[in-house]
């Protein structure tokens, strides 16, 4: 009795107060090797008949062991269990694992899975541009180009950036009919007065003004509100932001791109942040759009599976809208319209040619709010497309899962918990290889872009730098995003 004693507090946890409460780091091979004295509590009593407690301990260095080769710290004994045989010991050792080691397993399998994709894709891309070097794709020029009706809804925006937007579609090189409507929802400013100026001189395009007396707190319903508005002939709805401005080809490759498959409910061309120079901020943004994401996108339009349609410039169907309805039901209505016309058996596509410039948050605040906003209509739109059918929805999720890596996981942090916190060889690998497959995709989508922005050297080397950092900075606004659709908050523009 006296040597089973001795045994249980040689193993008791707190024996030894230089070790971590709940995870000891140590190589597990070294709680193996304990026969020898000067290894200090972790000796080993020696006695004639079997001791269960030692039994016991074994087992834990054994699974100790099968976790560290499975990448996982090794797990405490629970200090709150008796020490003593049984069903309900067995059943409650089992459960002891700590909350450290359940999370870093799943941390490790979720950006594992990411990976994967990532991997898949840039697969996708190789084997894409050696196809096209062996076939030339055939011309994308349409017989006849549709009635394109184009919707710019506004709300207090500044009278300079709302002006340069309709230059732009004046300037349009579109070879097809268009019409302009002008949504004013409500604004307070001058801008109104500034707009009414600019039409009153001759255009080459036909504009219509629609004014709201109220502001109804949310752009889709801005939106709805120009759909009676339509022409009959309207063959293609364009939403356009106010403070964004099309490159003068951009509208004729999204029309086309948009065509070239009947199935296609919806189109989206580049979106470009302006002014890249302003600031850091600037850059920020600048490199984010262009990066790996705009290289993503492009798989995802290969597979006739963009999951966001950029609301500051897209292209949509009038046929499919007045078979889906519009946008006032949802706070971020272009990513949630995307994943309804998904979930209804529809494809998106992308055209990397029609490049949209546009104004991003000056600053950080604003940038919160932007992603807030955005984070919280990922995951509206998850809920809207699972209603419909979560059979097209689970094909989806993937790419969702691989935004909410990035989102809430992102690499930065994963080098430094696998590093530092979690001490985890596999955590950090797979972190590693995950940050090199979105680098590699960060390279070809600048390699892509460098001779339409006009990009050298260093935007190669800098878009990795600048992508890793925007995710780690933003993990608290897409956080707080989520929880807010979970709650159900209040829903507005929530603009800059």
């Amino acid at each position: 009795m006296q040597r089973m004693h001795d045994a249980r507090e040689s193993f008791h946890p707190q024996a030894f107060p230089h070790r971590s409460r709940f995870v000891r780091f140590a190589c597990p091979l070294q709680h193996l090797a304990c026969g020898s004295a000067s290894r200090g509590p972790y000796r080993r009593v020696r006695s004639a008949k079997p001791d269960p407690c030692e039994t016991q301990r074994r087992a834990r260095q054994r699974r100790a062991v099968a976790f560290a080769f499975a990448g996982c710290a090794r797990p405490m004994p629970n200090t709150f269990v008796p020490d003593r045989p049984g069903f309900g010991r067995f059943v409650l050792d089992a459960l002891a694992l700590d909350h450290l080691v359940l999370s870093q397993f799943v941390l490790t399998g979720v950006v594992g899975f990411s990976t994967l994709i990532l991997f898949a894709c840039l697969l996708f891309l190789a084997g894409w541009a050696c196809w096209r070097r062996l076939r030339q794709p055939p011309p994308r020029a349409l017989a006849r180009y549709p009635f394109v009706s184009i919707l710019v809804p506004f709300y207090n925006e500044p009278e300079r950036s709302l002006l340069c937007t309709l230059e732009s579609i004046e300037r349009s090189e579109y070879p097809g009919p268009v019409e302009v409507l002008l949504v004013d929802d409500g604004s307070t400013n001058a801008t109104a007065a500034a707009v009414a100026q600019w039409l009153a001189q001759p255009r080459g395009k036909r504009y219509e003004f629609i004014a709201r007396e109220r502001n109804g707190g949310a752009k889709g319903l801005a939106l709805d509100a120009a759909l009676p508005r339509l022409s009959p002939d309207s063959d293609v709805v364009t939403v356009i932001d106010s403070d964004t401005v099309i490159a003068p080809g951009a509208l004729r490759s999204a029309v086309e791109a948009l065509y070239a498959s009947p199935r296609h409910a919806a189109a989206c061309g580049l979106i470009v942040p302006a002014g890249r120079h302003q600031s850091w901020l600037h850059r920020l943004q600048f490199y984010e759009h262009i990066g790996a994401l705009a290289a993503i996108r492009y798989v995802q339009s290969k597979l006739g599976s963009v999951n966001v349609v950029a609301g500051a410039f897209s292209l949509h169907r009038t046929q499919v809208i007045r078979e889906l309805g519009g946008w006032g039901e949802w706070l971020v209505e272009d990513i949630a319209w995307t994943w309804r016309a998904l979930a209804h058996g529809y494809s998106i596509a992308y055209a990397p040619d029609a490049i949209a410039y546009t104004i991003c948050p000056t600053t950080l605040m604003g940038l919160f709010r932007q992603r807030r906003r955005w984070a919280r209509g990922r995951l509206e739109s998850f809920r809207v497309a699972w209603g419909i059918s979560w059979a097209r929805t689970m094909k989806m999720l993937p790419w969702w899962l691989l935004w909410a890596q990035s989102a809430l996981a992102p690499t930065l942090l994963l080098l430094i918990a696998g590093a530092l916190f979690y001490r985890s060889h596999a955590l950090l690998a797979v972190a590693a290889l995950n940050w090199l497959l979105m680098a590699a995709l960060n390279f070809v989508s600048v390699l892509h872009a460098r001779e339409r922005l006009q990009l050298g050297l260093t935007d190669l080397l800098l878009v990795s730098v600048y992508n890793t950092v925007i995710d780690a900075l933003l993990l608290p606004a897409n956080l707080i995003g989520l929880l807010d659709e979970l709650r159900g908050g209040r829903k507005s523009w929530m603009t800059r």
